[in-house]
């Protein structure tokens, strides 16, 4: 079983990349999210690492499609 430190660690890493890739893609948290069919205040609460408990695998792939990067660089 996964610890809750290590899934905070693991989330931490996830948010950071988020906002990072939004930021070089020259993004808005408003337009990301309207890329990625998602609300605003989802995302603002993906990237401050506040939504941990509740992130899908759906929620990951459609912010890595909107951000035009392989899932798997959000979890690096």
């Amino acid at each position: 079983m996964i610890s809750n430190k290590i899934l905070i660690q693991k989330y931490t890493i996830l948010s950071s990349n988020i906002k990072e890739y939004r930021l070089k893609n020259n993004l808005t948290q408003e337009k990301l999210a309207e890329k990625a069919d998602l609300s605003t205040s989802y995302i603002k609460q993906l990237e401050a690492g506040k939504e941990y408990k509740n992130i899908t695998f759906a929620s990951i792939l459609k912010i890595a499609t909107a951000l035009n990067i392989d899932i798997t660089e959000l979890l690096k």
